[in-house]
């Protein structure tokens, strides 16, 4: 097992161990999650409703949390849930108020699913709105400027100029892979050299929410990620191929918070006036903008393209894309 999975397995079997054993039977049974993180924020979320209910619901303030039977949270009524919802939104986003309501009903409908319970007393509580936000991107041509920079270090200050040979190859094959293909960071650094066909451009990732999936990638792409691969196989003398594709200097295997520092670096000298708003995320979401207009507004598509589960999630490009065709026409008519 993966370390990472290892250190969220420890994690998670620490939480169990706080509370009864049905959340244990959720965890491990529910068979919509198999990735580690998403499991971890499940113990959390549900942790902090079963505090809750002995801390604050009179009928099970002398119990403890692992004294809780599947009975108890059963028989949880509907507004006591909703005053559980609005305790949390004085604390929290509603982005996570939202997050901790979806963990609660996935329990719940487990239960409903398996027969433990009669009801999912959560599909009757308040439902949480979000405000849209906009959709913080780069435009094509932003694109072409970051990677004018990650290829060339263009604009780089002397002392990092210097040494950007050493990272230029690298850098150069995942900045192109994240605009080209949308792959969230994780799953893009999850991957190893063996998972990439470079004959028909593609990659086997493991998409978040645990599922296979073969994206493709163009060929410029490939281009880059032959030349990393080849210095990489050199560099390490690599037999077998079941190999991090993408590494520090010395092999091990890059992190989240590495390609995060990198965005940042990158981007505030190309593109000074965005640093502070574009993260690893935003282009994900370049990408889905670039995508959408290039694919004839092809929201189905999109929606495949980017992993989501729903249609909804995908839609705020569609939206995004919309208000940036009537900006532009306003500008256009600005000028006559």
């Amino acid at each position: 097992m993966p370390a990472n999975k290892i250190n969220y397995s420890d994690k998670i079997n620490e939480l169990l161990s706080e509370m009864p054993d049905f959340v244990s039977d959720f965890i491990y049974n529910f068979g919509r999650v198999e990735n580690y993180a998403t499991k971890l924020e499940y113990c959390r979320d549900i942790k902090v409703y079963l505090e809750y209910i002995v801390n604050f619901l009179p009928a099970y303030c002398d119990k403890e949390i692992k004294d809780l039977t599947i009975n108890d949270i059963a028989n949880i009524e509907i507004l006591d849930i909703n005053r559980f919802l609005t305790t949390l939104s004085g604390n929290h986003k509603e982005s996570t108020v939202k997050r901790k309501r979806a963990s609660l009903s996935s329990m719940y409908g487990f239960f409903v699913a398996t027969g433990k319970v009669s009801r999912n007393p959560i599909a009757a509580t308040k439902t949480i709105k979000i405000p849209e936000k906009d959709v913080i991107y780069l435009t094509n041509d932003e694109q072409r400027v970051l990677l004018d920079t990650v290829r060339h270090g263009t604009k780089l200050h002397d002392s990092v100029a210097k040494v950007h040979y050493i990272y230029a190859d690298r850098d150069s094959a995942m900045f192109i892979l994240l605009l080209d293909t949308g792959l969230r960071v994780s799953e893009m650094l999850d991957t190893d050299i063996i998972d990439y066909n470079l004959e028909d451009c593609s990659v086997i990732v493991t998409r978040k929410g645990g599922d296979t999936q073969i994206v493709y990638f163009s060929d410029e792409c490939r281009d880059y990620l032959e030349i990393y691969f080849s210095s990489q196989k050199a560099k390490f003398g690599l037999n077998n191929l079941k190999f991090p594709a993408f590494t520090t200097t010395s092999g091990n295997r890059l992190g989240v918070r590495a390609v995060e520092i990198l965005v940042k670096k990158y981007v505030s000298v190309c593109l000074p006036e965005k640093a502070r708003i574009i993260s690893p995320h935003k282009l994900r979401s370049s990408f889905a903008m670039s995508f959408y207009a290039a694919s004839d507004n092809n929201i189905l598509l999109l929606k495949k393209k980017m992993n989501h589960k729903s249609i909804q999630t995908t839609n705020i490009y569609a939206k995004a894309s919309d208000t940036a065709m009537k900006d532009s026409r306003s500008l256009l008519q600005g000028l006559r």
